[in-house]
């Protein structure tokens, strides 16, 4: 087991532990917030006709050797009803939006462009070739690329995919993590707190995070009895969260009592602030990431690690999401330790992000997770400076403008 690795080196080990979840078959009307398991190709062409883009006529141009004229309409093109056959010679198709363009017709005269008579029509305008038809594939050609394994299926991506006809779609399965918070101080909300207790702020916040990224929260509370841990790890889990006792204490026995049943530790400790008892390794094929049990450490400890991790088990291949911000005021920094600094984001006069402290930096003080993402401060920094540039991290639940998903 290695310890006191720097930063980068613990997230590399973390993310080169991840293993592809299996796919299955999901409805798309169910499949909001899912990944996609495989690319996605338009399986035809999106409008699969020439359709109209506007109320109107549908014309020959060459019927139109001077504007205004009046012709005869022969019939109409409705969405859904289109006119059976060729338009004839010397006369105009009525035609709605979204309707097909007949067969001869090479233009559309809006309804704007034209007085109605009867069953004749008095066209005003004459219109350029091609006016407001829209060719067959001109929003999707068959077979274009529609999203990437791991895209995320949002409302409008669920739109695209409905508009090719596609009615279910190979989704990652939703990845299993057992979140296990020990320690006999922590109790459930709710509860009366006894001498010496706290309410668990850990288990909620980390199952919330791991439902929002897609997985399935599996919360578990242990206490710190011998064989306690041991006994309450479930056997089908994907990754393995656990809050507590990875630290130095007496009775922060997460280290010996994973040993106990199996688990090899690849690294403890990493050089940062906060969370720097951080630990990982593998129960069997199952990464195991123990994070120091005050809820700021956690949640830092989550969005750096768990996140991208389960990213990568759901085939998303950029899981780093990092944008260059400017420092507006000091921060917090211990030379050798890369620094996790809570700020607010906002956007100056120039456009460029800045960042600000959010609330104090001290790892207990949980008010700086109302912040908007973190402040990486690298590890050779000794202070870190106002007009300083920083990668800016945004909290996956942050809201716009300060959210970013990887570009798929």
């Amino acid at each position: 087991m290695r310890c006191d690795l720097p930063y980068p080196d613990a997230l590399a080990l973390v993310l080169a532990s991840a293993r592809s979840l299996s796919s299955e078959c999901v409805a798309l009307d169910r499949a909001r917030g899912r990944r996609l398991a495989a690319p996605l190709a338009s399986p035809l062409a999106v409008p699969p006709f020439a359709a109209s883009a506007m109320d109107g006529v549908a014309v020959r141009r060459m019927d139109l050797p001077h504007v205004p004229i009046e012709l005869p309409i022969a019939g109409a093109s409705w969405a859904g009803a289109p006119f059976e056959g060729t338009i004839p010679p010397g006369a105009v198709v009525q035609i709605a939006t979204g309707a097909v363009v007949p067969q001869g017709a090479d233009a559309v005269v809006p309804a704007e462009w034209m007085e109605r008579r009867g069953d004749h029509v008095v066209i005003q305008r004459a219109p350029a070739a091609g006016h407001a038809i829209r060719p067959a594939g001109s929003a999707l050609r068959e077979g274009a690329p529609l999203l990437p394994a791991g895209a995320p299926i949002t409302p409008g991506a669920i739109s695209v995919l409905a508009s090719c006809g596609i009615h279910e779609i190979a989704c990652v399965r939703r990845p299993r993590v057992q979140i296990l918070v020990t320690g006999d101080e922590v109790v459930t909300g709710g509860t009366p707190l006894g001498p010496g207790q706290i309410y668990d702020a850990n288990g909620p916040a980390l199952a919330a995070l791991v439902d929002a990224v897609g997985g399935r929260a599996e919360l578990t509370r242990v206490g710190d009895d011998p064989g306690a841990i041991a006994g309450a790890v479930s056997p089908d889990s994907d990754l393995l969260l656990v809050t507590g006792g990875v630290s130095v204490g007496d009775r922060d026995r997460v280290r010996d009592e994973f040993a106990g049943i199996g688990a090899e530790w690849a690294f403890w400790r990493v050089r940062q602030r906060p969370g720097k008892p951080l630990l990982f390794g593998r129960l069997g094929d199952t990464p195991v990431l123990g994070l120091p049990g005050n809820p700021v450490s956690a949640l830092v400890g989550f969005e750096v690690y768990a996140r991208p991790l389960l990213l990568r088990m759901m085939r998303v291949d950029h899981v780093a999401i990092t944008e260059p911000a400017r420092l507006l005021q000091p921060l917090p920094k211990v030379a050798g330790l890369h620094t996790f600094a809570r700020v607010h984001a906002s956007r100056g006069v120039d456009g460029a992000l800045e960042v600000t402290s959010a609330a104090a930096q001290d790892s207990h003080v949980g008010r700086s997770l109302l912040g908007d993402g973190l402040a990486h401060l690298p590890a050779a920094w000794a202070e870190a400076r106002p007009g300083a540039e920083v990668d800016f991290q945004p909290f996956s639940w942050s809201p716009p403008p300060c959210s970013f998903e990887p570009s798929v």
